[in-house]
């Protein structure tokens, strides 16, 4: 009834309506006031359980009157802008932290926090808070503005007596979710036009970022900050511009005491700071205690192999490297040679004298502790000063190193007084022959320099036949084949090698494995290649007329592979049909005389070269690209010719994606039986004491493996050197020495530790290492084993592929074993069946991209320790339990 009454007033009402002209449009009411913006942060439609609205920042910085530079008088401005995930700006006072920066110049001792500028009071470990600014002087209208829109502009003081050079201005946000963080840059000149580049280059794409940013979409890069601890998820954004973003606090005044220049050289010098953090008076750097937690560092360009204390060789790298980090010449200019540049790696020379109770006690500059060199080359020991003067740089007699008569060890422990910088190019400057120790010659790398190394050789028209199987140009190998192998050898200046079989300083090895999809060796010997120059086992020519080397096994292509290495027990696998990889190296010893640093009597350098061939089916050979060389090279340093620094197997092998050769599945350390150094006591042998090695007919042998059961089958070996200081150690619970630490019995029964290697970005970050080749293609054939042919390049797409043989390497606890075990069917006589893909496999929940994306903020991260909560598992050992993914009470405690 009501109803009907209503829709019958409905009705009446708009008949009435509905009657008459329309009258005209009334006037315009008052302009309402300006409505409140709201939260923006709260505003963005969509987001899912734990989402956040994301958080952009961007500074622009307003031209100069000359169009080049600011000059005196002129005041810079600002804009700033924060932009939610929405697109909507932000106000500051809706972000839970805003911070303005702004130094200059750029040249590294010269860098500070332009507090004028800011009208800001210095103060350390303070910025300009543009949620609510601080200023120096009230006087005149205050710096910062806000616009309706949420425009930030901030207008600089005049300029007055600034350095000239290129400056920066930089902010530093966080959102009302830590989660939501951005860090912005904005160049502009003082003074003069020339711009100034950061010795790393470019912030957004310096040199840190080839060890330290995770190359997915959305990666991060991993520094000092991104570690949850002083921030609960880690300040990410700190990290994300070096070293731009780092020099924003870490100047020579600014908001950190403790200056990038000494942080990177530190921190990167790590397990070989002899006084960490130690107060260098004498150039106004103070204390570091921070400096001390990086003494587990070692820089990763190779070749490696330094006693703990010594001194890097001649034959060494690692952060002798310069060039790994500085994209310029500058670490070269004599102008730029400096006490505190010098000084942040050795750290223990204090150029002034001593240091008593925070102060400089005047005198002779000292070097504490001594830097030790070592015996002298070809002795065992020292027993008098002048027994080190074949160590000495220079012929001035009051430097030269000292002998320690109770160590036998040489060691310099004097530097001449340097009160300021004005000298140090005296002694120091590159490419002087005339002065003691110039920077380039002590930095300097045998194995990358002449008479060493084999940088500008090349192979040239490699060939590889002898298979009978099929028609030409699709022939293949098959048993009972013999491969033979043509090749030349050019030097750099074009001319050929003609003397590799006469020549005693050469030596070729010959491999062939595969199939390339797991690759088992098929020629070969003890654990590695045929030696070339053994008539025994093959036979090598020339020809002079074509300048060409001809080299063919005695043996026939068998029907098995060879065993894995150091493991005769495992039966060599029944050759499959597919691509196998036929792998030479040439190896050039150099006899190499003594001097600073020490070097060995001799350095070996390598070059190589690897043919693909199909063996028992006409098809496309594949190489194996699981890795690649660009991408090892990319933080082991790379070499003129694109192979990656890895000087390992007595600098002989470089070549990353042919490690896997020898390093094959079910490939062990050494073991039972091995032998090492001779002997005539077992007291001469270093596993005696540890209860694995004794004296047997004059050698070092192992007794009893005090390894057992370590593989070093590569994919195994590599996953677990590279987050070795985090691992559970699970396989390693047997070992005898430090049981559940990472170690390798190798060369000469040395058992080897590798216990405090990390890598140096989220281990995550997979395709650092699984790069792709990004050849063009048409078909899966095209690529090689490992990639697959996407929108026409080759991506890598075998980390995808989920086996226990990898995952159970980072997660290498007990349980990860037990979960692994679980999910595996023995069939009787045949293959396990591993069901991996089911959960991990590409499109499943937990797929290998989904758990791995380092770019996923609300992931937990794994690859850096020092941190709280679930990331440490003890002061002694740290160790991640996040690295189970599965933990979920971990997942809200980092990024």
């Amino acid at each position: 009834m009501c109803r009907s009454l209503f829709i019958a007033f409905a009705a009446i009402s708009l008949a009435a309506c509905s009657t008459g002209p329309q009258g005209p449009a009334g006037p315009s009411g008052a302009l309402g006031p300006q409505g409140d913006a709201g939260s923006p942060a709260s505003t963005c439609p969509g987001l899912g359980p734990g989402g956040t609205s994301g958080l952009t920042a961007k500074v622009t910085v307003s031209g100069p009157a000359n169009g080049s530079f600011f000059a005196a008088g002129e005041r810079p401005v600002l804009t700033v802008t924060f932009v939610n995930g929405c697109g909507q700006l932000v106000t500051p006072a809706d972000l839970s932290q805003a911070e303005l920066f702004v130094y200059g110049p750029r040249a590294p001792l010269s860098t500070v926090t332009a507090y004028a500028l800011e009208n800001f009071p210095p103060a350390p470990f303070r910025a300009q808070n543009l949620k609510a600014p601080t200023y120096a002087s009230d006087a005149g209208a205050p710096n910062m503005t806000l616009a309706a829109d949420n425009t930030v502009t901030y207008t600089l003081n005049p300029i007055t007596n600034e350095a000239a050079g290129t400056y920066s201005a930089a902010v530093w946000t966080l959102g009302s979710n830590p989660l939501d963080q951005a860090f912005a840059l904005a160049d502009f000149q003082i003074g003069t036009a020339t711009v100034e580049t950061f010795v790393s280059g470019p912030a957004d794409s310096s040199s840190c970022a080839s060890c330290h940013r995770n190359v997915q979409p959305g990666g991060k890069t991993y520094l000092a900050h991104i570690a949850p601890g002083f921030s609960p998820v880690g300040n990410y954004a700190l990290d994300s511009l070096p070293i731009g973003s780092c020099k924003a606090c870490h100047n020579n005044a600014g908001y950190s005491p403790n200056t990038i220049l000494r942080k990177a050289h530190a921190v990167h010098r790590g397990s070989h700071q002899l006084a960490p953090g130690a107060a260098h008076p004498e150039y106004n750097e103070p204390f570091d205690s921070s400096l001390a937690g990086f003494l587990n560092v070692n820089f990763p360009a190779t070749p490696v192999g330094e006693s703990q204390g010594f001194t890097l060789t001649a034959d060494l790298a690692m952060e002798k490297n310069c060039v790994s980090c500085h994209v310029d010449g500058a670490w070269r200019d004599p102008a730029n040679i400096s006490r505190a540049a010098c000084g942040a790696c050795h750290d223990n020379v204090f150029f002034a004298g001593p240091v008593v109770d925070g102060g400089v006690v005047l005198g002779d500059g000292v070097i504490s502790p001594p830097t030790v060199l070592g015996p002298p080359p070809g002795t065992s020991s020292c027993t008098a000063d002048s027994d080190c003067s074949v160590l000495a740089s220079t012929g001035n007699v009051s430097w030269f190193p000292t002998c320690n008569t109770s160590t036998g060890n040489c060691e310099l422990t004097f530097h001449q007084q340097m009160l300021d910088d004005t000298m140090c190019a005296s002694c120091h400057a590159a490419g002087d022959p005339t002065v003691d120790a110039p920077v380039d010659l002590v930095h300097g790398i045998a194995q990358w320099q002449s008479p060493v190394t084999l940088d500008g050789y090349t192979f040239q028209n490699v060939t590889v036949t002898g298979g009978s199987g099929g028609t030409a140009p699709n022939t293949f190998f098959q048993v009972g084949d013999k491969p033979v192998l043509q090749f030349k050898l050019l030097d750099p200046n074009g001319a050929s090698v003609a003397d590799l079989a006469t020549n005693s300083a050469w030596s070729g090895t010959f491999i062939v494995a595969g199939p390339t999809s797991n690759p088992q060796r098929v020629f070969g010997g003890g654990s590695g290649g045929l030696n070339m120059k053994n008539a025994a086992l093959g036979t090598l020519s020339y020809d002079a007329t074509s300048q060409t080397y001809t080299y063919a096994p005695v043996a026939s292509w068998p029907a098995n592979a060879l065993s894995p290495v150091n493991n005769p027990g495992s039966a060599g696998q029944q050759n499959p049909n597919g691509s196998y990889t036929i792998w030479f190296y040439w190896a050039r010893t150099t006899p190499v005389d003594g001097g600073v640093p020490v070097s060995p009597a001799s350095i070996r350098d390598a070059i190589d070269a690897q043919v693909v061939v199909a063996f028992g089916a006409s098809l496309t050979p594949q190489a194996r690209h699981v890795v690649t060389q660009a991408a090892c090279a990319s933080c082991h340093a790379a070499s003129p010719s694109g192979f990656p620094r890895l000087a390992l197997h007595g600098d002989q092998r470089k070549n990353a994606e042919t490690c896997s050769v020898c390093h094959s599945q079910n490939a062990l350390d050494r073991g039972v039986g091995s032998t090492g150094v001779a002997c005539t006591t077992n007291s001469q042998c270093a596993g005696n004491t540890a209860g694995w090695e004794s004296c047997v007919a004059n050698v070092c042998t192992v007794t009893t493996d005090p390894t057992p059961g370590i593989h070093v089958d590569y994919q195994q070996l590599v996953h677990d050197i590279h987050f070795a200081r985090l691992r559970e150690g699970y396989a390693e619970r047997s070992n005898l020495v430090n049981p559940g630490t990472l170690q390798y019995l190798g060369f000469n029964n040395s058992l080897l530790s590798f216990q405090e290697v990390l890598s140096p970005v989220d281990v995550r970050s997979c395709t650092n290492c699984h790069g792709s080749t990004l050849a063009v293609c048409s078909v899966d054939t095209d690529c090689g084993y490992g990639q697959s042919c996407v929108s026409g390049k080759c991506q890598n797409t075998a980390w995808l592929n989920p086996t226990a043989r990898a995952c159970i390497t980072c997660h290498d606890a007990a349980d990860s074993a037990a979960h692994a075990e679980t999910n595996t069917y023995f069939p009787p006589g045949g293959a396990p069946v591993e069901s991996c893909a089911v959960c991990h496999g590409p499109g499943a929940p937990l797929a290998v991209d989904v758990v791995h994306n380092g770019g996923e903020v609300h992931r937990p991260r794994v690859a850096l320790d020092r941190t709280q909560d679930c990331w440490v598992r003890g002061p002694a050992r740290p160790a991640l339990l996040c690295q189970r993914m599965f933990r979920a009470r971990c997942r809200s405690a980092s990024l």
